[in-house]
């Protein structure tokens, strides 16, 4: 699930994540000790309101999840199948809920434009069902991967497409130490969140580094088969006007060749503007089987790809390649 979580391509949020803890009384939601929904700093409806921030003029609004509101009440069974429907087009529902790893995806990416009409980024729309119910995906392995464990002896989670894949082609990330939360004057939130340092590479030629946030804005303990949403985004607390090559401040840098053709990181630049949530909720009128939707953006400065739309042409096929994966993990 975690490869999932940007453009198909990957952050590992394995570290990310806070664990949600038991709780017997269902007002422990309204007490704060349970996820965001009461929280002065709800992440979720600032992603859907505001906006996630990609430039200094201008923020994406994320579209509020379709099954499911922020405030973490299920949509109408008549009103869900109406919007499954719509979701599954032209496949049809029934192709579209199977129980088969190469069921349909629901791939749907739309450009960023600023003002001059120059695309600056990409907001990324998928849903698809896996043949698990919620509470099966909660206790199974695929969802450790949205929660961190603070005993873990493992400090950093590498995903990599390849056996013997370069250090700049993997996708990493770690939790922040106490000595680095400390430098940056960040106290952490732990009821919801953690603070992790990624490293995101784009179709061999940009790696982006950074610290996520993550959130449990719906999670619910007394239901265990009730919707989940989780956020993240690059945090603007660790950004850096001129960030240096091996700090954990918000940067990309380009992949380059040296002279003998190995791959090195060009100098970094300061970056912004990537965030948002997965929705896991029950398919209607089908309990033991989930759809899950995942809405994110993507800044992409100009230089990247020099002007190239090579995000929007590879995603989907990265996606869907993720997307099976993922099934075949959940039916061993």
């Amino acid at each position: 699930m975690a490869a999932l979580l940007v453009c198909g391509i990957g952050i590992p949020a394995s570290g990310l994540i806070a664990r949600a803890e038991p709780v017997d009384a269902p007002e422990a939601v309204a007490s704060d000790e349970l996820d965001e929904r009461s929280s002065q700093d709800n992440l979720l409806r600032r992603m859907t309101t505001l906006g996630i921030e990609l430039t200094d003029d201008l923020s994406f609004p994320l579209p509020e999840p379709t099954f499911v509101s922020i405030d973490g009440v299920p949509l109408a069974e008549d009103d869900a199948k109406q919007a499954l429907e719509k979701i599954a087009g032209r496949h049809g529902v029934k192709r579209f809920v199977r129980d088969s790893v190469v069921a349909p995806i629901s791939v749907n990416t739309d450009s960023i434009k600023n003002d001059a009409g120059e695309r600056i980024g990409h907001f990324i729309d998928v849903a698809f069902v896996v043949y698990q119910s919620i509470e099966q995906i909660r206790k199974s392995d695929a969802l450790d991967d949205f929660k961190s464990d603070p005993d873990s002896t493992k400090p950093t989670v590498e995903i990599a497409d390849a056996d013997g894949a370069d250090e700049l082609d993997k996708n990493k990330t770690r939790q922040l130490t106490d000595e680095e939360l400390a430098a940056a004057g960040v106290e952490l939130d732990g009821k919801f969140e953690t603070l992790g340092h990624l490293q995101l590479p784009l179709l061999g030629k940009v790696v982006v580094r950074g610290v996520a946030r993550a959130r449990r804005s719906i999670w619910s303990a007394d239901d265990e088969s009730a919707p989940i949403i989780l956020t993240w985004l690059l945090d603007s607390r660790f950004a850096a006007e001129n960030p240096e090559p091996d700090s954990i401040s918000n940067q990309w840098r380009p992949i380059e060749r040296n002279s003998v053709g190995e791959k090195q990181l060009g100098p970094p630049h300061p970056y912004a503007g990537m965030g948002g949530y997965v929705a896991i909720t029950p398919v209607p009128g089908e309990e033991q089987a989930s759809i899950v939707e995942m809405r994110f953006v993507i800044h992409e400065p100009h230089d990247w790809f020099a002007g190239r739309n090579l995000l929007r042409s590879k995603l989907p096929i990265l996606i869907q390649d993720r997307v099976r994966n993922l099934r075949r993990e959940l039916q061993d």
